[in-house]
């Protein structure tokens, strides 16, 4: 029986063969199918070897716990916390700051060092939380009391929204293959006693997905990264927020070129668009049901992509994602004696937006005059290989001269789409 490292590392080493072939510009379609059609089984069996001796370790591992008292790394058991007090997730920042090796630095003394260094990766798993600035978010509690000065005012972003519409969920390979149905045939119907059945059919197409990396770095200070609270704020609320904000980007509009993801705008199959006042049916439209005539508003139009969307797909559209000043102009409108349609000014406030009873997501990572309704949760996922993983080195440049220090923020994720029928957009609003 092979060990655990060896079952992950042909697990890692199948998967690389099968992410060549994919990524091999001299074979053809048929080609890549052919091979990956070899490939795959071999993965998928060396997968469940890594799973069955996963099992074995912890089983193992629980076995030596129950004879030591101790947990499976040698540590005394945590005490047992107090009732009635909830367990605390720690921020981005703190999980940096608590990893051995930003202590090892810290303890060293980052500043005195004299030669090149780096921390290793250290994967953060928390989701981000930006807090306003000075208020401590989730689970912070201060190593050390900072000295706080005035004067210090952020760039502001817009909230992180798109990629909580998604299912999430994990792969240790590079590549995801799944299937999508490609033509459907339904041929049921009634038939006379002893009369012959109709057949029906339906048609796969394997689609394959690899995972791309979102990355970034920024230059900060020896002493700021020797300030354990100023550097957690820094890492919670700047550097993980931008690598947040390109994977909103690059789930709804990558273009799938080069390092880009397939965004949702650009995938094929999708429900078709409706444009706005536009009396010609959209391409690839079977019916003109879904014309949307001049007298239409942005709110009649997106309902009519609500509409197009349940027949398309047979599913249920959960969530309406728009672009700021085409919402704006949605929250402005007026009925001809001028009173809003929204409720006006005063009317829900703090409230979730809505519109016909979907929630809606402003952002500006949307076209202009561009809205997406799909139904997010049923026909789609993300998947990601571990967290956002930051690292810090002064071995950039001439950043070892400078005492100066580069943090470097990455995460690699690939967006899937099961249903593409269950997303459409409306244009024109």
């Amino acid at each position: 029986m092979p060990t655990l490292l060896e079952a992950k590392n042909k697990v890692r080493e199948l998967s690389k063969k099968a992410l060549d072939t994919v990524e091999d510009p001299s074979l053809s379609t048929t080609d890549k199918k052919t091979a990956l059609d070899k490939i795959e089984p071999e993965i998928k069996s060396w997968t469940d070897e890594v799973q069955t001796l996963d099992r074995f370790e912890d089983a193992r591992k629980a076995f030596m716990t129950s004879l030591s008292g101790e947990d499976p790394g040698g540590d005394s058991p945590p005490a047992a916390p107090a009732a009635n007090i909830p367990a605390q997730r720690k921020s981005f920042g703190e999980q940096f700051t608590a990893a051995a090796g930003y202590k090892s630095l810290v303890d060293g003394g980052i500043s005195t060092k004299g030669a090149r260094w780096t921390s290793g990766s250290i994967e953060l798993k928390t989701a981000l939380t930006e807090g306003t600035t000075g208020v401590p978010g989730p689970g912070f509690a201060p190593v050390q009391t900072p000295t706080v000065l005035p004067g210090f005012t952020e760039v502001l972003f817009q909230g992180l929204t798109v990629a909580d519409l998604f299912p999430s969920g994990s792969t240790n390979s590079p590549l995801l293959r799944y299937l999508v149905e490609t033509a459907v045939t339904n041929a049921a119907a009634t038939v006379a006693e002893l009369g012959l059945k109709p057949e029906s059919a339906i048609t796969f197409a394997k689609v394959d997905e690899t995972l791309k990396k979102i990355a970034t770095f920024l230059p900060v200070s020896d002493e700021m990264l020797e300030d354990v609270a100023q550097i957690q704020s820094y890492l919670n609320a700047r550097l993980s927020l931008f690598v947040r904000l390109q994977e909103e980007v690059q789930l709804l509009r990558g273009d799938g070129t080069g390092t880009n993801l397939v965004g949702i705008l650009n995938r094929t199959g999708l429900a078709p668009n409706v444009v706005k006042g536009n009396a010609t049916p959209p391409a690839g439209s079977a019916t003109g049901a879904f014309l949307s005539p001049a007298s239409d508003n942005d709110m009649d139009a997106i309902y009519r992509q609500i509409t197009q969307v349940r027949i398309t797909s047979f599913l249920e559209p959960e969530t309406i994602v728009v672009d700021p000043a085409g919402w704006m102009n949605i929250q402005l409108s007026k009925n001809s004696q001028g009173t809003y349609y929204a409720g006006g000014p005063f009317m829900g406030i703090g409230a979730q937006p809505n519109l016909w009873g979907k929630p809606v997501v402003p952002t500006t990572a949307m076209p202009a005059a561009t809205a997406l309704v799909g139904a997010f949760r049923q026909a789609s996922q993300v998947f990601r290989k571990g967290g956002i993983t930051v690292e810090a080195s002064n071995s950039h440049a001439d950043f070892f001269q400078r005492n100066e220090v580069a943090i470097r923020a990455e995460e690699r994720l690939l967006l899937a789409i099961f249903r593409p029928g269950a997303f459409g957009t409306v244009t024109a609003l």
